[in-house]
């Protein structure tokens, strides 16, 4: 027996809005051929339930409450992704972005995903720590150039030792030592140092009999 839509006439259909309509959004179908604006992933999502879906939905239109313009878009990237006019990295990434912030709405949204193709935060989570470290890192050496702007060779001297550090010509020890000495007198900055190369840590602890 056939169900209404089956037969591709209306392959358009809009999604629930919150409403009891007892439409399912049934088998999210994605083809395995990219015709068509589908998913050039070749798989196929598993049964989602009209009960999933709506909850789901509702879930979302309950955190955007106050900002209907972001629940309005995500129901216009739902229909797109049914609608195959947008396929599965297009609309993880439309997710991502739109859920910015909401890391329990990005997960649910593999509900609506092939098995295999799921969004994964972990990897997110790692390149943004790394992003932070990276800026944390280039604020420091900000900080030192400013810091010694009257005293342009200790400026130097740090990133020739850190070059030095890098290319494993020296060992942390020996570098933690240098940076002692050009550092003296601005116990921040030392301080700060053991953050920016965490084996300067040990060192410094052992100094001070820690």
């Amino acid at each position: 027996m056939k169900r209404s839509g089956d037969d591709g006439s209306s392959s358009q259909s809009k999604l629930p809005s919150g409403s009891s309509s007892g439409d399912s959004y049934g088998q999210s179908q994605v083809p395995a051929s990219g015709g068509g604006g589908g998913s050039d992933l070749g798989c196929t999502a598993g049964k989602l339930t009209t009960y999933e879906c709506l909850s789901y939905i509702k879930e979302v239109k309950e955190t955007f409450q106050d900002q209907r313009e972001k629940y309005d878009m995500f129901l216009e990237v739902l229909n797109d992704f049914k609608a195959q006019r947008t396929d599965t990295v297009g609309a993880s990434a439309r997710v991502k972005e739109l859920f910015e912030g909401h890391n329990n709405l990005i997960s649910g949204f593999n509900i609506f995903l092939p098995k295999g193709c799921e969004i994964t935060l972990e990897d997110d989570e790692a390149a943004l720590q790394k992003k932070d470290e990276f800026e944390g890192a280039i604020n420091f050496v900000i900080k030192i150039k400013r810091r010694f702007q009257n005293d342009e060779h200790v400026y130097k001297a740090f990133l020739d030792c850190l070059n030095m550090y890098k290319k494993e010509h020296k060992d942390v020890n020996k570098v933690y030592n240098e940076i002692s000495i050009l550092f003296d007198g601005h116990p921040d900055l030392l301080d700060e140092f053991t953050t920016f190369i965490p084996e300067a840590a040990s060192v410094s602890a052992k100094n001070l009999g820690l």
